[in-house]
């Protein structure tokens, strides 16, 4: 989930419906209220742990942060020398998902085919937002830390894809997260705090700000989420489905900012992309179908290990 929430139209979402966590991720989250603070004052640490799901967090959020600074290291690098065939994983990660999620689904009818509907309009939104620029005010800061993290718990609404609409993206996702990296290579080698520029410590700064909004919004996303799962699940199960459609966009492997006719049939140009369908089998081609093949066996396996367990 580290690794994906970086990447612009990838949901850490989509990866909790795979690996099949998703509705014990909203649950466990939503268990941070009064009431666990009364179980820990009453009862002590032991009861509070296990209300919360202890175990599960410590486990998933040391995944997320290892993954934050190591896999996603290895996948930018496959980012920058193999974009397409990436994304062309991702998609088919995703198409699969898809049916992962409509499984869910115990009825369809006319309101659960409304919600997929709206699902697909919202996600469809954001893929046509143009990135904005960037706003470095703290207050700012903790208020989109708040609204990104909604692209962890929401398939198909990319956190990432958020931040890079506000224009934050390189800020909070890279030349942050960067620093942090470095200055603690620097803490462990024996350097203080006084080898930080100003530049660097303010950049921390406001990273921190930004853990604790998304861990603000977090809580009260998957309060909300949880909730509505509890009594609406169809609709819910049904609107994610059409987050999930409509963040497919995002991760479409044929697209390029510069066109040529041999390459394919444009049908769309968006944010200086030119999007295409491949009108041959060339090796590129070819490729690009292999890692989506592979995306959605990957998928599969996953969900097949999950019904047998």
């Amino acid at each position: 989930m580290g690794a994906v929430n970086k990447i612009p139209g990838v949901s850490g979402g989509i990866v909790a419906i795979i690996f099949g966590f998703y509705e014990k991720l909203i649950l466990s989250f939503s268990r941070f209220d009064i009431y666990s603070l009364m179980i820990f004052k009453k009862n002590g640490f032991k009861s509070f742990f296990a209300h919360i799901n202890g175990h599960f967090l410590i486990f998933l959020l040391f995944g997320i942060i290892i993954s934050f600074f190591s896999t996603s290291l290895i996948l930018g690098f496959f980012l920058e020398n193999y974009y397409a065939q990436i994304l062309g994983f991702f998609c088919g990660m995703i198409l699969f998902s898809i049916i992962i999620i409509l499984k869910k689904i115990s009825n369809i009818n006319f309101y659960n085919v409304l919600s997929i509907i709206s699902g697909l309009l919202i996600g469809t939104v954001f893929f046509f937002i143009s990135p904005g620029n960037e706003i470095k005010n703290p207050l700012f800061i903790f208020f989109w830390g708040i609204v990104s993290v909604s692209g962890m718990i929401l398939p198909g609404l990319s956190g990432s894809m958020i931040l890079l609409a506000l224009g934050n993206y390189k800020l909070l996702l890279i030349d942050s997260v960067n620093i942090l990296y470095y200055s603690m290579i620097k803490i462990i080698k024996g350097y203080g705090l006084e080898s930080l520029d100003a530049e660097d410590k303010n950049l921390i700064f406001l990273l921190l700000v930004f853990g604790f909004g998304s861990i603000i919004g977090l809580i009260l996303f998957s309060k909300i989420l949880n909730l509505l799962i509890v009594q609406h699940r169809n609709t819910i199960m049904s609107s994610l489905v059409g987050f999930v459609i409509g963040s497919l966009g995002s991760v479409w492997p044929w697209k390029n900012q510069t066109y040529d006719t041999k390459t394919g049939e444009l049908f769309l140009k968006l944010n200086n992309n030119y999007f295409y369908y491949p009108n041959n089998l060339n090796f590129e081609n070819l490729t690009i179908l292999t890692s989506i093949l592979i995306g959605i066996y990957v998928v599969y396996v996953i969900e097949k290990n999950n019904v047998k367990n």
